[in-house]
């Protein structure tokens, strides 16, 4: 799930999506112009994407220039109203320009009471529904090879169930969370899906790195998944699981390598990719390769390394003698961390060196520096230290401090809140008489996600990842935001490369 924007041993490059230049495209990307478009409007919209360049294997297509003004945070269908639209001009088979968009703070929000809830709670309606509870699973990698890794991810699903409670439950029922540990491995992960088949109504807000184990799973008992992010391969072709990070099983977003390709036209040509051997690394890894190519990138050296390798001197020399000058990995942060260190010990020091988004996290800088300095992080979810402008992530961060006070910053929690925003908003829909069925029917309907502000918009229904990304950069220990310039807005101008 290690990913590039976003989650561990797979690695995502961050989301970015096909965008627009009419109004009403513009309508369905920012969530509303004036009025929210009906679900119809927004399958119609797009529909008339879905033959563009802009998910065709190249990854060419449809780019525009706007941005988006924070909406309103917490519960409710907090919107988001566009300040300026830009125009773009056609170039070759696409629309070149730029594009933006700031941090919603409610687009696709959900409110605590649903119109469909009516009276009355619906009783005892499906594996873990009762009159007063919805009992939900969490499973995370907290144990194992690496301790800690998405314990964050748990916590927030925990701050997220007590921020709905706190609103009168859904439809009247209080959520409940079980939480997990999966110790890193497969086969654990699998055992605590399958416990949950039985015990939960739905799996909400899980991160690992091997959620293969729950794709066997959940693909047996139909059990509605509703994951922090999808990693493997595996589990993002299993209908019913859903993720606010929804994985690379199907596209991979091409933004970030375009901007690399503009920033770095030298650089790219002489790529090395060096990912952990394990099947999620492994497998995202060879997909990023596969789409960075299609827009130029030339990997001269590729390296497949243990989980607990100590010493990186010998890839870093490889490197050197092939004349790398762009770096990226996927691996968990301590690989990450020494890879960075052994680079330093050797002054090898090529023109890029790009951190996937698990390296937004303060420890990262903190066991790096100053190796770290000037290193790229790709981003796949909203910063931390942007929330005084969105309201979305003042919600989130200030129920996570009251339950897991001092929590990491990284991107697990965010996912996790996100993908919990979304079960809230497919619950409510479907009212008092809530199954798994009724629920994955609803789940299916949200489109233009942001989970309230704390990523990009995603096309959550489809599986779908954003378009959108940003890039921080390390200065001592902190993350400085590179670009885009302003805070809360991502580049939303690339396009998707099609499996």
């Amino acid at each position: 799930m290690l990913r590039r924007g976003t989650g561990h041993l797979a690695r995502e490059r961050s989301p970015r999506w096909p965008y627009l230049v009419g109004a009403s495209l513009l309508c369905l990307v920012a969530a509303s112009c004036g009025t929210r478009l009906s679900d119809g409007a927004l399958a119609s919209a797009k529909g008339a994407l879905s033959g563009g360049g802009a998910a065709s294997g190249n990854g060419g297509g449809l780019t525009g220039s706007f941005t988006t003004s924070p909406g309103s945070a917490g519960a409710g269908s907090g919107g988001s109203t566009p300040a300026s639209a830009g125009t773009g001009s056609s170039a070759g088979g696409g629309t070149a320009g730029s594009a933006s968009v700031a941090a919603s703070g409610g687009a696709s929000g959900s409110g605590s009471s649903g119109g469909a809830c009516g009276g009355g709670t619906g009783g005892s309606t499906d594996i873990g529904v009762t009159s007063s509870t919805i009992t939900v699973a969490n499973i995370a990698s907290i144990s194992g090879v690496a301790p800690g890794l998405t314990q964050s991810a748990q916590q927030a699903t925990e701050a997220w169930a007590d921020y709905v409670n706190s609103q009168g439950g859904i439809c009247g029922r209080n959520v409940k969370v079980i939480p997990m540990d999966d110790g890193n491995d497969s086969q654990q992960n699998y055992a605590d899906a399958a416990q949950a088949c039985n015990s939960a109504f739905a799996i909400v807000g899980s991160a690992s790195g091997f959620d293969d184990g729950t794709a066997s799973a959940a693909a047996k008992c139909g059990i509605p998944v509703v994951a922090a992010e999808v990693s493997t391969t595996a589990a993002g072709n299993v209908p019913n699981i859903f993720g606010a990070s929804p994985g690379n099983a199907r596209y991979w977003p091409l933004g970030a390598a375009e901007y690399l390709k503009a920033k770095y036209p030298d650089a790219i040509g002489k790529a090395a990719m060096i990912y952990l051997n394990v099947p999620a690394t492994a497998d995202q890894a060879k997909r990023e390769m596969q789409a960075y190519q299609s827009v130029g990138f030339n990997y001269v050296y590729t390296a497949s390394v243990s989980p607990t390798e100590p010493n990186y001197a010998p890839y870093v020399l490889q490197m050197q003698q092939k004349g790398v000058q762009y770096v990226t990995v996927y691996s968990d942060l301590s690989s990450a961390a020494r890879l960075d260190q052994a680079m330093a010990q050797q002054n090898f020091q090529p023109q890029v060196v790009d951190w996937m988004a698990e390296m937004y996290s303060p420890d990262f800088p903190n066991q790096t520096q100053p190796a770290s300095n000037g290193n790229l992080v790709l981003m796949a979810t909203a910063n931390y230290d942007e929330a005084s402008g969105n309201p979305g992530m003042q919600t989130f961060l200030s129920w996570m401090n009251r339950v897991a006070p001092g929590f990491k910053h990284d991107i697990f929690a965010e996912f996790a809140w996100s993908a919990g925003m979304a079960f809230l908003k497919a619950a409510e829909a479907v009212g008092p008489h809530l199954t798994r069925t009724a629920l994955l029917q609803q789940l299916a309907q949200i489109h233009n996600w942001d989970g309230g502000g704390v990523q990009p918009p995603m096309d959550f229904g489809n599986k779908v990842p954003s378009q959108c990304f940003s890039y921080t950069q390390i200065e001592g220990t902190a993350f400085k935001r590179l670009y885009p310039s302003s805070a809360n807005q991502y580049d939303c101008s690339g396009g998707l490369y099609k499996f």
